[in-house]
């Protein structure tokens, strides 16, 4: 199980890399079977691969390794994460890294992209100490530690 994380080129990306502050603007988790699963806005929640979903598009993406993981854990945050596939989009709590606003009520069972590779990598060990998944960005997830980077790729 990896984490990739985007350097989007598109103008909603290039407004979440100066909001943030970062060469992110989205982030998704990969699977060694090939496996991708993310949240997309306009699609929500979606299982794919890198390749159908990101073939030939002019972007970078960085991929990490998850250090501690164990068998037990990966099938957890897999699991997790499969059952959220469907999903919507979570437009309110994007907004929020905009306005700084804590966690809306309208959010619930709906997902934006770091909120949820947080959440599901979080199903199998521990990216931070007492962090909430709404308020992790494309941004902080290469901070963890429990993350290294291992190298970048433009499918």
């Amino acid at each position: 199980m990896k984490i990739a994380l985007f350097k989007g080129t598109s103008c909603i990306s290039h407004l979440i890399r100066w909001q943030t502050r970062s060469p992110y603007s989205h982030a998704a988790i990969l699977f060694d079977d090939g496996a991708m699963v993310e949240a997309v806005g306009g699609v929500g929640v979606r299982h794919t691969t890198l390749a159908e979903a990101y073939g030939g598009k002019n972007e970078d993406i960085d991929i990490f390794e998850i250090e501690g993981l164990t068998p037990q854990g990966i099938q957890a945050a897999r699991e997790f994460a499969l059952a959220q596939v469907g999903k919507p989009y979570d437009y309110t709590m994007v907004i929020r890294f905009v306005t700084r606003e804590q966690e809306a009520r309208a959010s619930a069972g709906k997902w934006f992209c770091s909120e949820y590779v947080f959440a599901s990598a979080s199903k199998a060990v521990e990216l931070f100490r007492q962090t909430e998944p709404w308020e992790v960005s494309p941004a902080l997830l290469p901070r963890s530690t429990t993350l290294k980077y291992s190298h970048t790729v433009r499918p």
